[in-house]
């Protein structure tokens, strides 16, 4: 959830001050809408995916453990190719 919520907001200012664009094809309109808009999605699917978490934690703790882990691995893997590709290969 940290890991979301840095890139929501560094995201969020990187993009107001017009020093980046959305890589994420899914939430480009939204941030080129507004920030705002941007946030508020993305910030909702953040607390979907905890809602989520906490309601089958005591359940299936290891699964949601597991879960945990692997997107966030995911969501970091992802950002640095697309921060790699566009500040080393398209420089």
């Amino acid at each position: 959830m940290v890991i979301g919520i840095i890139d929501l907001v560094s995201t969020a200012l990187l993009h107001h001050h017009g020093l980046i664009v959305e890589l994420n094809p899914l939430m480009k309109p939204l941030i080129e809408r507004s920030e705002w808009l941007f946030a508020a999605v993305k910030g909702m699917t953040l607390a979907l995916a905890w809602l989520v978490m906490v309601k089958h934690f005591d359940t299936h703790r290891d699964f949601v453990r597991t879960a945990a882990t692997a997107g966030a691995c995911t969501y970091v893997g992802i950002w640095l190719i697309w921060f790699i590709s566009g500040t080393v290969i398209g420089a």
